[in-house]
């Protein structure tokens, strides 16, 4: 069975061919990405209410909440910083929304970059609005319009080291100016960059909420490099459980 995985979407003005219109919006290598590692991609727009959200993740074998703008800081209690974006207030609500529901349900999730911000809003954690103003340098956010390059160390002791096996050293693609501050509940730091800043969150050791299946966020941008491992894990958690459910609908003979 090929297990259906959710990807949220982009709500932006968008221009093809003659038309211009309100468009629901993703860069389709997250499809790729998913279709390469063996699953079924489906977009997930916002707008959707709690119920909405609720409804879809529990239709789903896995998620993805993807990279995007800057999470209203008012989320996490702080006065906005001048290089924060204009609020996206629809696409923060449904965001945070349907990553509440997948922790809550046992979803496979896999949080990229933005993503990995709002899993750790999601839990009650806090974000520094401007990375440059505390490490002084712009690595982590790449040249205008493209994806920079930089070193994570993942920690042996983790599950994204069992899944990027091989070192504890990689290079990956970036593009943020935004990171984790205070860590949400339940959640643990397994990858830095070289100047210390989190690059990567999983389930820590008393788990979330009794949640114990797939949970990674990375703030790096797996789908616009080779190493799609990541993806992989995430489709095959969530094969584990199109297969689980598969088995209780399945009819009694």
């Amino acid at each position: 069975m090929t297990p259906v995985i959710g990807i949220t979407t982009y709500e932006d003005q968008a221009s093809w061919r003659n038309w211009s219109a309100r468009a629901a919006i993703l860069p389709y290598v997250y499809v790729d990405s998913i279709r390469r590692s063996g699953g079924r991609a489906v977009l997930l727009p916002p707008g959707g209410d709690d119920a909405e959200a609720s409804a879809t993740v529990a239709g789903l074998d896995g998620l993805v909440v993807t990279g995007g703008p800057d999470i209203d800081p008012v989320r996490y209690g702080a006065a906005r910083h001048p290089r924060t974006q204009v609020p996206v207030t629809a696409r923060d609500t449904w965001d945070l929304s349907v990553t509440s529901h997948a922790l809550r349900q046992g979803v496979p999730l896999l949080a990229i970059c933005r993503g990995m911000q709002i899993l750790n809003v999601c839990r009650g954690g806090t974000l520094h609005q401007h990375v440059p103003d505390l490490k002084g340098h712009e690595r982590h956010d790449g040249p205008p319009g493209g994806f920079g390059l930089h070193h994570v160390r993942v920690s042996p002791d983790s599950t994204l080291a069992t899944i990027l096996t091989g070192g504890e050293v990689f290079e990956v693609p970036t593009k943020h100016h935004q990171s984790v501050d205070l860590l949400g509940d339940g959640l643990k730091a397994v990858a830095w960059e070289e100047d210390g800043t989190i690059e990567a969150v999983e389930a820590g050791p008393s788990e979330l909420d009794g949640f114990s299946g797939f949970l990674l966020g990375v703030q790096w941008h797996p789908e616009q490099g080779s190493d799609l491992r990541v993806f992989g894990a995430l489709v095959s958690a969530a094969a584990e459980r199109a297969a689980a459910r598969n088995t209780v609908l399945a009819p009694m003979i």
